[in-house]
């Protein structure tokens, strides 16, 4: 088998396998009542801490507007707060509630569940190839990003 058909059978098979993940992955959030979005935003306040919704709106590449609805979404669930900086009254941060960290921390059990689920397929062995193989890959998306 040549180099040109190899890429394309790991291309078909990537694409196969996110094809049938993704809306899983989905419903499995929205049975939580959280969009994509809105747990990229759960997820940039667990990584960074408290924000202004500039900075959540620059990670996301949209407008802040944008940012604020989904805010607003997520105060009325009580999985966010908006606080006034101590600093700058006119800064408004915001950070997650225990709520909201709770409600990241299944979103993300239900999303290992399904990966589990696929996973399991694999020999120990497979397994320990799958997580060098996708950590070496992720390296170079990240190194690639940052250009």
């Amino acid at each position: 088998m040549n180099a040109d058909q190899v890429m394309s059978d790991i291309q078909l098979s990537l694409q196969t396998l996110f094809q049938k993940i993704q809306p899983e992955m989905v419903e499995s959030m929205e049975k939580q009542g959280v969009t994509p979005a809105q747990l990229f935003v759960l997820a940039s306040l667990k990584k960074h801490g408290s924000c202004k919704i500039s900075e959540i709106a620059e990670r996301m590449e949209v407008k802040p507007s944008a940012v604020t609805l989904m805010v607003d979404r997520l105060e009325q669930k009580n999985l966010v707060v908006r606080k006034h900086d101590t600093e700058d009254r006119r800064v408004i941060n915001i950070s997650l509630t225990a709520e909201g960290d709770k409600k990241f921390e299944d979103i993300l059990t239900g999303r290992k569940a399904i990966l589990a689920r696929y996973l399991s397929f694999l020999t120990e062995e497979e397994l320990l190839q799958a997580a060098q193989i996708t950590q070496k890959l992720a390296q170079a998306a990240a190194e690639t990003t940052e250009t």
